[in-house]
């Protein structure tokens, strides 16, 4: 009886130690054949083989703590906690990549005759901060735009 009752807190004290959801599943899973194995194999009748017995009662207690742990140990609050802090970081990366743009100066000089006809074009030069994905593992940083605007013929 010593035994079974050293063993049960061993097993106790090992679950409670476990990090994450995952490793408390297994751990509780691991407890649960633990103690069935000690009260089967302590249970057993003198004419009977205890390994047998151990084996039954670690299976059945080991089936019934690995249903009971994935009922109690659920995934479903951290994944709703990481779909908020997700969609958190979310709203925050599109509002430092979209800032909106500050015009610096306007104005209308020469421009190439082969796009403009008149050989004036309207320039308009911005401030932006944005990071532009270039591949998986690149970023580049965008500080100016220029925008080169044809002028109508009234102007």
């Amino acid at each position: 009886m010593k035994t079974v009752s050293l063993l049960s807190c061993l097993c106790f004290f090992f679950s409670v130690s476990c990090a994450t959801n995952q490793k408390s599943r297994l751990a509780t899973t691991a407890v649960g054949i633990g103690i069935g194995a000690a009260i089967g194999a302590g249970t057993a009748p003198n004419d009977e083989r205890p390994e047998l017995h151990a084996l039954y009662w670690g299976g059945i207690l080991g089936v019934v703590s690995a249903v009971a742990a994935n009922y109690y140990f659920s995934d479903e609050r951290d994944l709703e906690v990481m779909r908020l802090e997700n969609e958190k970081l979310k709203a925050e990366l599109d509002l430092f990549q979209n800032r909106p743009s500050t015009l610096l100066k306007e104005e209308i000089r020469s421009a190439d005759k082969k796009y403009f006809h008149g050989g004036k074009a309207r320039i308009k030069l911005y401030e932006i901060d944005q990071w532009v994905p270039d591949g998986p593992n690149k970023r580049y940083h965008r500080d100016r735009m220029m925008e080169i605007l044809p002028l109508e013929k009234s102007e």
